[in-house]
Parts: structure tokens; sequence; C-alpha cells
């Protein structure tokens, strides 16, 4: 996986943005799907864009050629977990309560990209919305918000005594 910075807004010395960029590269690093799928996080004006490149083993329907929806799908809850991660202070890992997917139009079997919005980020949950776009940012390809649980302490301390 690769986290890629605007050429024109490199320095020297590492910015706060780059660092947030850095940041979300390593929390998908550590995520088997996200890995597979070979996101890239690149950063421009607008904020952060997560990079899906198209591969043959992600095309769902040969016939259009289609991305599956479930690789959308996966995407934007990816995306909505490292987000809500990324602002919680206390680095925990969300889990995901509730999710909506919505699929506006066929994704062509070309590079996805995506970006997300935390709508609010509270101490125990976490909103965030997600677009997806090929080319046209102006034509999303799907759209999802999704609710996460940010474990508290005594949850944490619960799932231990479990194992």
């Amino acid at each position: 996986m690769k986290t890629i910075g605007d050429s024109a807004q490199q320095s020297s010395s590492p910015t706060e943005k780059e660092k947030e960029c850095s940041d979300w590269g390593a929390l998908l690093e550590r995520i088997p799907y996200a890995r597979h799928l070979e996101l890239e996080v690149q950063r421009y004006d607008a904020g952060l864009v997560v990079h899906m490149p198209c591969r043959e083993a992600l095309i769902g329907n040969f016939m259009l050629p289609a991305l599956h929806g479930g690789v959308i799908g996966a995407l934007i809850e990816l995306i909505a977990r490292v987000a809500a991660q990324s602002q919680d202070t206390e680095t925990r890992c969300p889990r995901i309560l509730d999710s909506h997917i919505n699929y506006l139009r066929s994704a062509q079997a070309r590079s996805t990209f995506a970006s997300a919005e935390i709508v609010r980020q509270g101490r125990r949950t976490s909103l965030v919305r997600v677009t997806c776009w090929q080319g046209d940012k102006s034509k999303l390809i799907a759209s999802g918000q999704v609710q996460l649980l940010l474990p508290t302490m005594a949850a944490k301390e619960a799932d231990l005594h479990e194992q």
C-alpha cells in the first residue's frame, strides 16, 4: 500500500496534513482487506482521498465490465472506520453498528476514489459519510453513511476477560 502526498505541498518538515496522510496509510496497512484492495491515500487541496486501483479480481460483471458491489461497499465501510479511528484521541478500533450504502450508478472497471466526512464524532459513536467516484467527482458512483461504535474501556476489559 502506498501513501502519496501532493508534490506541490511537500516540504522538508512534516506538516499536520502530511502526518494525517501517513496516519491514514498506517491504519489502512493494518487491515488485510485494505491491503488486498491495494488502497492508496492521496493528499489533495480538498483533503484526503483514497484511491483503489482497478484489477480484474475486483470485477463482478464481466459483461459490462463493472466492479463488484461488495467491493464498493467494503471500500465505504473501510474508509469510514479509518476516518473515525484517525479522529479518535484514544486510538480505539471502531466497530460498525449500521451502514447504509447507496449504489448510484454502475462502477466501471477503472480506478475508484473515495473520501470521508465525519458528520459527528462523539465519545462512544461516530457517524461518517463516504462518497465514491471515478474520474468526475460530481458524478458519484456510490455514497454511504456508516455509524460506528467506539468501544469504552469497560468493553475492552470485558473482551479480555472472555478470552
